[in-house]
C-alpha cells in the first residue's frame, strides 16, 4: 500500500448525515459542535470510502483512530475547511493547515532558535508548524513540548520534507505538499 493521503472539503452536516453509517452517527452525536460533528463525519466517510463500510474504527488508549484493517494505519486531521486522512501499511500521521493563517504570532511556543532560523531562511512557519504537529500525532503518546521535545534538524526544498528527532530518536523524515492554499504534513516510516 504504501502511503497516500485523501484531502477533501467538508461538506455540510446534513449531507454528511445523510451519508453517515448508523455508527458514525451515534458517535458524533455525543458532539455539542456542529463544527466538530462534521470534521468526524467527514473523516470518517474518507475512511469507510477507501477501506470499506464494514471497517471498525477505534481509538488506541491516546486518542489516536485505527481500524481493524489489516496492516492499515490511518492518520486524521482537519482544518476549518477540509479534512485529511493518511493512509499506510506503516505507522503515520498528517497535520492540514491554512497557509493563509500567520503562523508567524506563534512561532516563539513552537520552534527553537535554531528552527526559528530555518524558518526564516525559506518563509516555512506554516510547514514547520504542520510538520511539528504531524510528529506529535505520529509519537501517539501526548505529552510533548514543541520546543523541548520535537526538533527539526533540516530541510531538503528539492524534494519537499523535514528531517525531525523526537526526544533524540533516530531521524524521521515528514514529507510537506502545499496543495491550493494548504499545507499538508505527511509522516510515514
Amino acid at each position: 500500500m504504501s502511503s497516500r493521503v485523501v484531502v477533501e472539503r467538508i461538506a455540510t452536516e446534513e449531507s454528511l448525515m445523510q451519508a453517515a453509517a448508523s455508527e458514525d452517527c451515534t458517535f458524533v452525536a455525543q458532539f455539542g459542535s456542529a463544527t466538530r460533528r462534521c470534521e468526524a463525519l467527514a473523516w470518517r466517510a474518507i475512511v469507510r470510502r477507501e477501506l470499506g463500510v464494514e471497517t471498525r474504527i477505534f481509538y488506541d488508549d491516546y486518542g489516536a483512530p485505527r481500524v481493524d484493517t489489516p496492516n492499515t494505519y490511518i492518520g486524521v486531521s482537519h482544518s476549518r475547511e477540509f479534512v485529511a486522512v493518511a493512509f499506510s501499511d506503516k505507522p503515520c500521521a498528517v497535520d492540514i493547515e491554512d497557509a493563509s493563517r500567520d503562523f508567524r504570532k506563534v512561532a516563539s511556543r513552537y520552534l527553537s532558535e535554531q528552527e526559528m532560523s530555518l524558518a526564516e531562511e525559506g518563509d516555512l512557519y506554516a510547514e514547520m508548524w504542520c510538520a511539528k504537529e504531524a510528529l506529535y500525532k505520529y509519537y501517539r503518546k501526548g505529552r510533548l513540548d514543541f520546543i523541548k521535545h520535537i526538533s527539526i534538524v533540516s530541510h531538503n526544498s528539492e524534494e519537499s520534507h523535514f528531517t525531525a528527532t523526537i526526544l533524540d530518536s533516530a531521524p524521521i523524515v515528514v514529507r510537506i505538499k502545499r496543495e491550493d492554499n494548504l499545507v499538508v504534513a505527511l509522516i510515514s516510516e
